[in-house]
């Protein structure tokens, strides 16, 4: 847990704390409680490094279709108007 959160400090993540930060900043002098929600949903992403799918929200699929290296033979027809 450490680890996690003391590791791998990229823009993205310095971005959502900057947001957590101006958000409660924004809360705490409007006393806005959207704006505390909304720091702390940022600070809860940044801090423990986690999106709005988790930590392993995105799998990307494999492409199953067969690949063949014969090309198709393609006709077009012409269109004019009249």
């Amino acid at each position: 847990m450490r680890t996690r959160i003391l590791a791998g400090w990229n823009a993205q993540r310095w971005l959502r704390l900057l947001f957590a930060g101006v958000f409660l900043y924004a809360g705490i002098r409007c006393r806005l409680p959207a704006a505390l929600v909304a720091a702390a949903f940022f600070g809860v992403q940044a801090v423990f490094a986690v999106g709005c799918c988790g930590m392993v929200g995105y799998a990307p699929q494999r492409n199953v279709a067969v690949k063949t290296d014969a090309p198709t033979d393609i006709t077009f027809e012409e269109v004019t108007g009249r």
